[in-house]
């Protein structure tokens, strides 16, 4: 008899996904070693592995190391780099940098069992063992992010406990995939079904569609300038995302504001309404999905926090969200609220049941995006996601924005009043802090300073004063003061981050950024005027992308500071779909809208809009640059008869913005 072939589908897995607590456990913690993205702290990696490379000669770092595991219809390659292994004795060391060690060692020993870290230890020293048949010394080397401090852990390999851990990891993975397998092969099937939701196209848009097909084909990114009116998003949405599903993967698309992500559901539910069994999820950022007071992730603030994984493992939340075909804000919300754990957290776990996510640029965009925590298994897709980047001109301004923070003592200042109204155990110490704070902020100008100049940036005081800050905060939220929206002490604290987190991208010097110092009042900023380089890697994780607006010339100017320069990026112009002689366009000389002529203006303004409107019954729509400049002109404005005005109104709430 010939012996039977059982032919498995392999599929790669890296350690730090692999070694994970089975069933999945724990509270959302910075200590926890759960859903903390890419690593951190590799600048501490390398600094270390230096040194130990001069110093131990039988130091190796980096040392790759895989295994296949077998079960079921799988084979399971983990794969992984050793951080440290020594030759002469075989000890794998593995390095981890966090901003206080000794609060992460005590979590790693109340836990030595199941914590990622020494799970991810164990991974690498049975790897050895099973290659070997010799048990290594294991040891976790824990650096400061803080000051440099750093402590060992020594960790022993029980491999006949490793395997009762790895024989249920095994089992779950084999579910993982099988799932990640259906989830392919449904995407390939769902985009046989997309068809054109409507019964015909504008005039443009058919050649909008075919421009993208096109560079689709030929791997060029676009960025297409098309007029209001021409039907953009379905014309974008419908060629990305059928070929994205074809490959089994996922099309991204991304505005600069959340009330914009209307436009890209309608598209999606219009191609839903036509039979298309497509699943779409919108990002909401954490501020607007925390159910608590302050969007702060600690289990002992937080009840959503607290024991996060082990509820959504118990309540079976994710296969719950699995079966939803639109996965909304309102959705995620309930769910957190029914089984107390965190709403953001479900998102990211969730997208990647989704085929079309729609989110802010700050998702792709911004340092340190929640989109690269997204992890799971990938089965028989091709290539990598699609991405649709909506209101391209926009994106310059705000990657800007994310690299160019300012500390003012102004703002400092307002804090004060706050902080004063604490309980006076917290508020001596704070108020302490922002003095210091304040007097930092001056420091960072040269003496008898009288205009704005230029400044090296303020690294070392300045960071030094966020250790000092973050330690305040941490002792803060486990005192038992109870926290309010825009809590006094956090505002502080995650402003003075903020502006901290910026100082490694200004340091070596780079010249897209510059630091200047303002005296009147002490403020220092950091300006990026160039985040096209940041931006530019972004585009390395997706497939096709193309940018598009009703204004994107020149597109020299766009595609350079997009990051897209180099890319062999092909740019195109449509035209409006609608004819000129519906069109009528009025200049009326005699009124100007000049910020120094207005206050002589706002009658005229008011009464031009009179005229207009008692022409011909309709709606009508009058676009101010400021509100302070519509209130004038709607308090001037005497509307014809039979007609309701309706004002939008500042720093309105989702849902009234939407309603208006």
């Amino acid at each position: 008899m010939k012996p039977i072939s059982i032919l498995h589908t392999k599929v790669l897995i890296g350690v730090s996904e692999f070694a994970v607590p089975s069933p999945l456990r724990g509270s959302i913690d910075s200590y926890s070693g759960l859903g903390n993205g890419k690593e951190q702290g590799i600048e501490i990696h390398q600094r270390y592995q230096q040194e130990k490379s001069e110093s131990s000669p039988d130091f190796r770092p980096e040392v790759l190391i895989s295994h296949v595991f077998e079960k079921g219809e799988f084979s399971f390659e983990v794969r992984g780099r050793m951080d440290g292994y020594y030759e002469r004795t075989a000890k794998i060391e593995e390095i981890k940098s966090s901003f206080n060690v000794y609060e992460l060692m005590k979590h790693l020993q109340a836990d030595r069992e199941f914590h990622p870290y020494i799970l991810q230890l164990r991974t690498y020293g049975y790897l050895h063992y099973i290659k070997t048949g010799e048990e290594p010394p294991l040891s976790l080397h824990l650096v400061s992010s803080r000051d440099g401090d750093s402590v060992d852990l020594n960790i022993k390999l029980d491999p006949k406990n490793y395997e009762e851990w790895l024989e249920r990891r095994l089992e779950e993975l084999v579910t993982e995939a099988t799932l990640a397998q259906k989830r392919t092969r449904r995407r390939k099937t769902a985009a046989e079904k997309l068809v054109f939701p409507f019964e015909k196209s504008r005039s443009g848009q058919t050649d909008l569609m075919e421009t993208i097909e096109t560079g689709i084909r030929t791997g060029n990114p676009l960025l297409l300038q098309a007029p209001t009116g021409l039907g953009k998003t379905i014309g974008v949405v419908l060629p990305l995302l059928k070929d994205a599903l074809k490959r089994g993967q996922q099309l991204f698309y991304v505005t600069p504001k959340n009330s914009q992500h209307a436009v890209a559901e309608d598209a999606i539910e219009r191609l839903q309404e036509k039979g298309a069994p497509i699943k779409a999820m919108t990002f909401t950022a954490k501020s607007k999905m925390c159910l608590k007071n302050e969007p702060l992730c600690r289990p002992d603030f937080c009840e959503f926090a607290k024991d996060h994984y082990t509820k959504v493992t118990d309540h079976q939340v994710l296969e719950k969200l699995s079966k939803k075909k639109n996965l909304t804000a309102k959705v995620f919300k309930k769910m957190g609220a029914d089984f107390e754990v965190c709403p953001f957290e479900l998102q990211i776990a969730a997208a990647k049941e989704a085929d079309a996510v729609i989110c802010d640029y700050n998702y792709v965009f911004a340092p340190r995006s929640a989109l690269s925590r997204i992890s799971g298994i990938e089965l028989e897709q091709e290539g990598k996601p699609n991405l649709a980047i909506d209101e391209a001109h926009n994106l310059i301004a705000r990657s800007l924005e994310y690299y160019s923070p300012e500390l003012s003592s102004s703002t400092l200042e307002k804090m004060r009043a706050d902080i004063q109204r604490l309980p006076e155990k917290h508020s001596k110490k704070t108020l302490k802090l922002l003095d210091d704070c304040l007097a930092a902020v001056a420091s960072a100008g040269p003496k008898d300073c009288r205009q704005a100049t230029l400044v090296d940036p303020p690294a070392h005081r300045f960071l030094e004063q966020d250790a000092i800050l973050r330690e305040h905060l941490s002792n803060y939220l486990k005192s038992d003061v109870e926290i309010f929206p825009r809590d006094p002490v956090m505002r502080l604290c995650f402003y003075w981050a903020e502006f901290s987190d910026a100082l490694q991208f200004v340091a070596g010097g780079r010249k897209e950024f510059f630091t200047t110092f303002q005296p009147f009042p002490p403020a220092v900023k950091i300006t990026c005027c160039d985040a096209s380089s940041m931006l530019k890697e972004c585009y390395g994780q997706y497939s096709s992308v193309v940018g598009f607006s009703a204004t994107l010339k020149p597109f020299d100017y766009y595609i350079q500071l997009s990051g897209l320069g180099g890319l062999e990026v092909r740019s195109f112009e449509f035209t409006s779909p609608f004819p000129k002689s519906n069109r009528k366009i009025i200049f009326v000389p005699q009124i100007s809208s000049k910020y120094s002529e207005r206050e002589r203006n706002y009658q005229k303004i008011a009464e031009a809009i009179e005229k207009v409107t008692a022409l011909k019954r309709g709606n009508y729509f009058a676009f101010f640059p400021s509100f302070d400049f519509m209130n004038r002109v709607a308090g001037l404005f005497n509307p014809p008869p039979g007609f309701e005005v309706l004002l939008q109104r500042p720093r309105a709430r989702d849902s009234p913005k939407a309603l208006f």
